[in-house]
């Protein structure tokens, strides 16, 4: 895997460099979910950390580096695997000032081997440093990303200075200010909003599909798949931004993703994108009227 080559993609991304801070101010979390469509991307980065962490320039020669991978015909994580890494992770460092666990592809953990790993994530060792990796994060259990830090990465990063999408993902963070304002007149607002989110989306798709190659958009252009994971993407940072300044409102926040990530595997079965967007916003709604 040429490392360089995948970090020069994503080293302006904000994610990237936030961990990137965390780790220099210590403030690193113990438990991350990294998620890109590009897996290879995301393993890159958590050896990146793992040789920052364990202080090794080859992190998979330190006894103190735990992996585990899929294996088998169907290319799994059996639930005697993790068994077998939560049996090693509450021991101490043999050699570093701390321990490092990857597990590859969490996504294709058996239900089983999830649930076993649940523990750990909840009551992680303060000496290990956990990364979780997948393409795929409607894969893992809701439970096992409620209870990381989840960075989003692009192995595409073309639409990530795009200013018209810039300028939607601040006006749908507006809008979900308004669904928890308590004033009523607002509350009513926020529906007009809504639909106005969606006239402004199907205009800035348009403009993006038809988009030519340009400095702001190098190599090959991106296909509506392609566009549409990026989209959706960029909407899930822009809701952990949302709630991570409004702690008290922060337990809704994994039903929305859940369900964010449910709407972005049917749009993987090419059930209309709009239709997807404007079931997720209305159901938002709803689950903040039953929240509030």
């Amino acid at each position: 895997m040429n490392l360089q080559k995948d970090f020069s993609k994503i080293k302006n991304q904000q994610g990237f460099t936030s961990l990137l801070e965390s780790y220099g101010n210590g403030s690193l979390p113990n438990s991350n979910l990294l998620v890109c469509k590009d897996i290879e991307v995301c393993n890159g980065v958590a050896m990146l950390f793992a040789a920052k962490v364990l202080q090794r320039e080859n992190p998979e020669t330190c006894v103190d580096f735990l992996q585990v991978r899929p294996v088998g015909a169907m290319m799994r994580i059996s639930v005697d695997q993790i068994r077998e890494l939560c049996s090693t992770v509450y021991l101490s460092p043999k050699v570093c000032e701390k321990k490092f666990v990857v597990i590859y592809d969490a996504g294709k953990m058996h239900g089983a081997a999830a649930n076993a790993f649940l523990k750990t994530l909840e009551e992680p060792p303060e000496d290990t440093i956990i990364f979780l990796t997948t393409s795929r994060l409607h894969a893992i259990l809701p439970t096992i990303v409620g209870r990381c830090s989840v960075t989003r990465l692009s192995s595409d990063g073309e639409l990530f200075g795009n200013k018209e999408m810039q300028i939607w993902l601040a006006n749908y963070s507006a809008w979900l200010s308004l669904l928890f304002d308590t004033n009523c007149e607002k509350k009513n607002s926020a529906i007009m909003q809504m639909y106005l989110l969606l006239t402004q989306l199907e205009a800035l798709l348009a403009n993006l599909l038809e988009e030519p190659v340009t400095d702001d958009f190098p190599g090959e252009q991106l296909n509506k798949q392609g566009i549409y994971g990026l989209f959706l993407a960029q909407i899930e940072n822009e809701t952990a931004n949302f709630f991570r300044s409004r702690l008290e409102h922060v337990k809704i926040f994994p039903k929305i993703i859940s369900n964010l990530e449910g709407k972005a595997y049917l749009i993987a079965l090419n059930v209309n994108f709009m239709a997807c967007v404007e079931t997720f916003l209305i159901e938002i709604s709803q689950m903040v009227v039953k929240f509030l």
